[in-house]
């Protein structure tokens, strides 16, 4: 018998049950709020992932495709943002809250991906390097997110 138990758990008909650990809730709270930060003052380079690019070999499509479309993405993933923050503890939420929480864990993702250069084969760093601690946290949100895509799932 397994001991492993599921962090998230869809709960028909419409919610997911959420087990997270306090300290993972304070986790999951503080990397949020630093990705709120990071929307808010866009420097460009820091979010190049969370904005892909549309057209890769015309700069003029390309800066009018951003500035149709960033305000847009801007609010809902702000929105996004505290959806997540305000159902940290709660013991469930709706599927649009998940939906939120998957969005939000990705944004975070990119962001420490991109800051760490994470590949695919990309190992458990050695306890002295000093990206150990964003490794990890970097893990824990694939975790989390992988968790979360499964339990919602359940509802398609």
């Amino acid at each position: 018998m397994s001991s492993f138990r599921r962090v998230f758990v869809a709960r028909p008909p419409d919610e997911i049950e959420s087990r997270l650990d306090p300290t993972i809730q304070q986790v999951v709270g503080k990397v949020t709020e630093e990705l709120r930060e990071l929307l808010l003052v866009d420097d460009g380079d820091t979010l190049r992932r969370n904005y892909p690019t549309a057209y890769p070999d015309d700069d003029v499509l390309e800066s009018d495709f951003q500035s149709m479309v960033h305000d847009q993405l801007l609010m809902s993933r702000l929105d996004a943002i505290d959806l997540v923050q305000a159902s940290l503890s709660a013991d469930r939420f709706d599927l649009d809250t998940a939906d939120a929480w998957m969005n939000t864990l990705n944004q975070v993702r990119l962001v420490l991906g991109d800051r760490l250069d994470v590949g695919e084969d990309d190992v458990e760093p050695d306890e002295d390097d000093p990206d150990a601690p964003s490794v990890m946290v970097y893990q824990l949100l694939s975790f989390l997110l992988d968790e979360l895509t499964q339990a919602r799932m359940q509802f398609l």
